[in-house]
């Protein structure tokens, strides 16, 4: 007989104060970088609620790509509903093909 460990995480969020979650707005185009080559990008995210009643406090990417750097939170000068993140990487030779970035968007 054998065993194996299991350990894994649990985030409880309490109740929205809003009944619609944010959006993540998605890019336009698949992205297509070369090895070694520093790419940028940008992810909006939309709070859908008054700003008096939820805002965006965090982007936590779910599955990230080694050595991709995410930004802090910047609040649009233009739209107080609008929030966005930089991301900022340089692929090397190992992450040739296809990578896979999630995110999750949090109120409070």
């Amino acid at each position: 007989m054998s065993s194996v460990p299991v350990q894994f995480l649990i985030y409880v969020v309490p109740t929205p104060n809003c009944s619609q979650p944010p959006m993540i707005l998605p890019l336009t185009d698949c992205l297509e970088v070369q090895v070694n080559e520093t790419v940028t990008f940008t992810l909006y995210i939309m709070d859908f609620c008054n700003n008096t009643i939820s805002t965006i406090t965090d982007l936590i990417p779910a599955t990230s790509i080694n050595d991709m750097q995410v930004s802090d939170l910047v609040n649009s000068t233009t739209n107080t509903s609008l929030t966005y993140v930089t991301l900022t990487w340089t692929p090397q030779i190992d992450q040739l093909g296809s990578q896979q970035f999630c995110a999750v968007a949090y109120t409070k």
